[in-house]
């Protein structure tokens, strides 16, 4: 019994196998879609290239029938179309998206439209506008939700014949050219609604619209018609939107600078726009902002944590941050400096004379990494010049200037003598973990000490400046017991090295003595 429960096992495993190795039949590729696939160009060379044929051979029957499909209706008409499809190389599931859609087939058929409304992988090579890039179109955001053509443009993407609904839902193309005003509200029409917003991405806010309609881009737009003002498009693009997630985002973090200097750094375009006193507004923020220590932080470390244009300004509701409030924006990254300040002097004194707190002293677009030249009483730090015109009468103000100066730069004087002795020591092949530990210390006290200035109180710095200063002291006094610990190894190895040559000595000397008695 157990030898045919073997052989009927071995049948079973056999069967499967046997299984496994059944293929799908080969698909019949229909002579109107066959003609298509060999097709050559004026120069006789095929123009469905060799990869775009594998491509091809590779797609699960599905698809393969729906190229049929699109042939039969002559929404598919020629090899330069096919190609152009083929060549996007999509996954299966997207793909059919694309051949199930009437809209992308007549606009990719040069038998239908002409250059102005065609699709094309290569819009430069048609002369047809940047927007109508096949590729963006099948990277949008909205095309990967499964929203397509129809999802703005209304009609059924299903049907071969354009619907009156596709006419009627855009103003017509003369007046969508000379006004924008339209996009807003358009686009909104879905971002504004939480129950179809709910059904494709629930976390995104439905409160654009309104906020737009606040920010000095919409009240430029919809309140005083000017059209140069930015609205959806101008920041997320047409057929290629994608998320901000998205390295080839418009919004993405490292492209807001780009975005906004679009319009921002483009003096025609800029022309005529003032700030609040009436003077003109400045289009040097981006050329400012990629030489400071945000931008450098953003555009060249890649540090996507770095504020943008967007970070202080805002996104929807766009606004130029007030005196009183540039100081909460700046805080949301520096919160332990504005905590510091709010309890200060200075946060009185800065109210009364309407100054921007961090600004005052740090700038606003081309913020520059802090130095501790900035703080002290001599001619050209911060402190000093301010303190000469508001506060020359005041000598308080000057001695603490010098105060935070002096001791700041003692710090870091004895840190920097500290590593070089850790260094050192390092080198003699001594065990330096404990220093390193006390010079991470050290250095933590400094960014410390440095951010306590912003209280511009002496107790206050004092405290903190002070555990620097024990730091200091615990540190030359394991500094001070590692060298004696060296020493006394210089020592003991000296005296070892003494002790073996002299045992030597005696050992030759007695054999000596051996060799002469025999």
């Amino acid at each position: 019994m157990r030898i045919l429960g073997v052989l009927f096992g071995m049948v079973i495993l056999s069967a499967g196998a046997g299984a496994r190795q059944v293929t799908e039949p080969p698909f019949e590729v229909p002579l109107p879609l066959a003609e298509l696939l060999s097709g050559t160009g004026e120069d006789g060379q095929a123009l469905i290239t060799a990869d775009a044929q594998v491509y091809f051979d590779k797609l699960p029957a599905n698809a393969k029938r729906m190229f049929v499909d699109a042939v039969t209706t002559d929404l598919l008409s020629s090899t330069e179309q096919l190609s152009q499809i083929l060549s996007l190389e999509l996954r299966a599931d997207r793909l059919e998206i694309v051949l199930g859609n009437s809209c992308i087939l007549c606009h990719t058929n040069p038998d239908y439209q002409d250059t102005a409304m065609l699709f094309s992988t290569d819009p430069g090579e048609l002369d047809s506008p940047a927007h109508m890039n096949l590729r963006e179109v099948v990277n949008d955001v909205h095309f990967r939700r499964g929203l397509s053509c129809a999802g703005c443009h209304g009609g059924d993407p299903t049907a071969a014949d354009m619907s009156d609904e596709i006419y009627e839902r855009w103003p017509a193309a003369e007046d969508r050219a000379a006004d924008s005003s339209w996009i807003p509200a358009f686009c909104a029409r879905c971002h504004s609604d939480p129950n179809f917003m709910r059904g494709f991405n629930p976390s995104l806010p439905t409160d654009q619209l309104a906020k737009y309609r606040q920010s000095r881009h919409g009240k430029l737009l919809l309140g005083k018609g000017d059209d140069r003002a930015a609205q959806c498009v101008s920041c997320h693009g047409v057929h290629g939107i994608r998320g901000p997630k998205s390295p080839r985002s418009k919004v993405h973090p490292k492209r807001v600078p780009e975005t906004c200097g679009g319009c921002h750094a483009n003096a025609e375009h800029m022309a005529g726009f003032t700030l609040a006193d009436g003077s003109p507004m400045p289009i040097n923020q981006l050329e400012e902002y990629r030489t400071s220590v945000h931008g450098l932080a953003l555009l060249e470390r890649g540090d996507l944590g770095a504020p943008a244009c967007n970070d202080c300004h805002g996104n929807h509701a766009a606004l130029p941050p007030e005196v009183a409030s540039v100081a909460q924006i700046c805080r949301t990254c520096h919160a332990i400096n504005g905590r510091l300040f709010d309890g200060s002097e200075h946060k009185r004194q800065f109210e009364r004379h309407g100054w921007p707190e961090c600004g005052q002293c740090h700038g606003k677009h081309a913020i520059a990494r802090t130095s501790d030249d900035m703080v002290g009483s001599e001619p050209g730090s911060l402190c000093y010049d301010c303190h000469q015109e508001y506060a020359a009468n005041n000598p308080r103000c000057t001695a603490t200037a010098t105060y935070f100066r002096t001791t700041i730069g003692t710090l870091v004087g004895e840190i920097e003598h500290f590593e070089l002795l850790v260094h050192e020591l390092a080198e003699k092949g001594l065990d330096v973990d404990p220093l390193t530990e006390t010079v991470d210390e050290m250095h933590d006290t400094l960014r410390l000490s440095r951010s306590q200035i912003h209280a511009f109180e002496w107790s206050e710095f004092f405290e903190v400046a002070e555990r620097g200063r024990l730091a200091i002291e615990e540190g030359r006094e394991l500094a001070e017991t590692a060298d004696k610990e060296y020493r006394l190894r210089r020592i003991g190895l000296a005296g070892f090295i003494g002790w073996m040559g002299l045992l030597a000595g005696v050992i030759y000397f007695r054999l000596r003595q051996v060799e002469r008695g025999a």
